[in-house]
């Protein structure tokens, strides 16, 4: 039917927040997956081919990074792919979330907790920190490495 999706009983800011926070987190994600694909060619068309979880893509980068150099820049890059980590389980709680009522009776979302508007645009600013941090490291010291030859 069409329009079936306006019978839902949703608000527009939430839905509004709610995807803004799932598609500033999904950026995060790929600048991670494009850090991995920097740090050991391949590992890109990896990801995707074996449909990694966000978890999934969080452990192989920060196994990535750890095994690299040591040096500043590797401890700056080490430190965005452990905060990615951190935020994964805060996707999942969203992306995941049971649906509710919160206590004014408006269609939320929860997990531990009932996500009102402002928890989920937290947590986007929280995706785009990182995502920012990862893309500057990408286009800035992964955009010069050099990866060992295998």
């Amino acid at each position: 039917m069409k329009d079936a999706r306006l019978r839902q009983p949703i608000e527009d800011d939430y839905a509004h927040a709610l995807g803004v926070a799932t598609f500033c987190f999904a950026i995060c994600e790929w600048n991670a997956v494009y850090c991995a694909q920097l740090i050991k060619p391949g590992s890109l068309q990896r990801f995707v081919k074996d449909e990694l979880t966000a978890g999934r893509i969080a452990k192989k980068l920060s196994d990535l990074v750890r095994n690299m150099p040591k040096s500043k820049d590797r401890d700056e890059l080490q430190a965005a792919a452990d905060e990615f980590a951190k935020l994964v389980p805060l996707r999942n709680c969203i992306l995941h979330g049971k649906p509710c009522s919160n206590e004014d009776g408006k269609a939320r979302l929860s997990s531990k907790k009932i996500f009102e508007v402002a928890d989920l645009e937290d947590a986007a600013d929280k995706f785009s920190n990182c995502s920012h941090e990862l893309n500057r490291l990408l286009h800035g010291f992964l955009d010069t490495y050099q990866p060992p030859s295998t």
